[in-house]
C-alpha cells in the first residue's frame, strides 16, 4: 500500500494485491471442498475464496469506509505482475490526509466477507494503525506498526494448536513459512513534491518506508523464533521495546520504531 499525500493535504491511496500461481492451485483446491455443517460448526464460504485475486467493484468501492472519511474509488485493474502471480491494483483519493486511517488488520476486497463467513469478528482496532494530521507544510504520520507486526507475523490459533500437538510455536511458525513463499508486504507514504526535511528512519528519495517485509524469511529467522519460544512461555516477560528491538535486527524486515515521523514538504 502506498499512501501519496499532496502540499495541500489530498492525494492517493494505491494498493497491490497478488497471489502466487501455488496459493492459486491452493485455492481451487479448497473451493472445491463441500462446506462444513453440523451443530455448532461453521466454515468459510469456500466459494468465495476464488474471487479474492478477482474482486468486483462493488467490493472495493466498500472498502473505502475502512480508509477514513472522504475516501473514494476510483478504478481498479485486475492482472498479472513481472513475476505472473495473479491479482489486482486498487486506486483511491482523498481530499483530507488528516481524515485518513489505515489498520493493518484491515483486509481487502471480498476477504472481509470471507472471514465473516467463517465465524471470524475482524475487530477494527486490532493491529497496528497509522493515521496522518497536518499543519502548513509539515505532514504527521502517527503509527503503532511497530506494536503490531508481532500479530500480524503470529497468528495466535496457530499457536495454540502446535501447543496441543506437542509442538513448540516456533515449529508452527515454520510450518507457516512454507506456506508463505515468495509472500511480500509492505507500507509507504510518497511525499508528492519531494521531503525538504523529516525524522523518519527509512526514506528512499520522496518514499517513506513504514514497514516492508519478505514474509518468509522473517518467519524462517531465528531469531524471530527464539523470540517466539520465549513469548509463548513468558508473556509477561517481554520488556517494553523489545519487539521494537527484534525487529531491528531481521535482515528481511523494514520497520519505522518511532511512533510519530514529521515530514516537511519541499
Amino acid at each position: 500500500m502506498v499512501v501519496e499525500v499532496k502540499k495541500d493535504g489530498s492525494g492517493s491511496i494505491l494498493s497491490r494485491y497478488y497471489f502466487s500461481p501455488q496459493m492459486l492451485a491452493l485455492i481451487d483446491q479448497l473451493g472445491a471442498l463441500p462446506q462444513l455443517e453440523g451443530a455448532g460448526q461453521q466454515g468459510p464460504d469456500l466459494g468465495m475464496i476464488k474471487e479474492l485475486a478477482k474482486p468486483d467493484k462493488e467490493s472495493l468501492e466498500a472498502d473505502e469506509k475502512n480508509l477514513g472519511e472522504g475516501v473514494r474509488y476510483v478504478k481498479h485493474e485486475a492482472g498479472k505482475d513481472a513475476d505472473g502471480w495473479e491479482g489486482y491494483v486498487v486506486t483511491y483519493e482523498f481530499d483530507d490526509i488528516s481524515k485518513v486511517h489505515i489498520n493493518q488488520k484491515s483486509v481487502p476486497g471480498k476477504a472481509k466477507e470471507l472471514a465473516e463467513s467463517a465465524g471470524e469478528d475482524l475487530e477494527a482496532n486490532k493491529g497496528g494503525q497509522v493515521t496522518f494530521s497536518k499543519e502548513g507544510d509539515v505532514l504527521t504520520i502517527h503509527t503503532t506498526l511497530a506494536e503490531g507486526s508481532m500479530d500480524e507475523f503470529v497468528d495466535q490459533d496457530q499457536l495454540d494448536q502446535a501447543k496441543q500437538m506437542g509442538m513448540k510455536p516456533s515449529q508452527a511458525i515454520q510450518m507457516a513459512a512454507g506456506m508463505s513463499d515468495g509472500m511480500r508486504v509492505g507500507m509507504f507514504v510518497r511525499i508528492d513534491g519531494g521531503i525538504a526535511e523529516t525524522n523518519a528512519e527509512h526514506v528512499t528519495g520522496n518514499l517513506i518506508i513504514l514497514t516492508e517485509a519478505d514474509v518468509t524469511k522473517v518467519l524462517s529467522d531465528p531469531d524471530f523464533a527464539q523470540f517466539v519460544d520465549r513469548v509463548a512461555d513468558d508473556p509477561d516477560g517481554i520488556e517494553d521495546g523489545e519487539i521494537q528491538e527484534l525487529f531491528g535486527k531481521l535482515e528481511a524486515m523494514t520497520l519505522e520504531t518511532s511512533d510519530t515521523v514529521t515530514v516537511r514538504f519541499q
